[in-house]
């Protein structure tokens, strides 16, 4: 499949007004619309440096277009689609766009709180997304 990243982008910019999924209005629809352009302008950014700052805008342009997607999602629910940190991660890049499963890390501070990262307790939750016709 050919893929014109300047036709993508101009359909992802006009998405940012017809929001798609669960991000029509409220902070999914702010969340949506603002991941977006940052993620368009990291990205955007990456190309005008060197490699050695490439990787990080890079990053967090993923960051942003990841925390977009989760902002549309159908199947996250309540506060589930609210990423707070750098938790973001997907699998299964050889699938079909529609089977890739985008996982978020998850952190729980214990009951005793310790105050060093260490202490934090991590897992995984996976969630399976519709994103409906692209």
């Amino acid at each position: 499949m050919q893929i014109d990243p300047l036709k993508a982008w101009e359909t992802l910019r006009a998405s940012r007004s017809d929001r798609p999924g669960r991000a029509g209005s409220g902070a999914r629809a702010k969340t949506y619309a603002t991941a977006l352009e940052q993620a368009q302008q990291m990205f955007r950014a990456a190309e005008g440096v060197g490699p050695q700052t490439r990787p990080l805008l890079v990053f967090y342009g993923l960051s942003q277009a990841g925390r977009a997607i989760a902002a549309a999602a159908v199947g996250l629910k309540g506060e589930d689609w609210n990423l707070v940190s750098h938790g973001i991660h997907a699998s299964g890049y050889h699938l079909d766009f529609a089977d890739i499963e985008i996982r978020r890390i998850l952190l729980a501070l214990p009951a005793a709180s310790c105050g060093s990262a260490s202490c934090w307790a991590h897992r995984s939750e996976v969630t399976k997304q519709s994103y409906g016709p692209m």
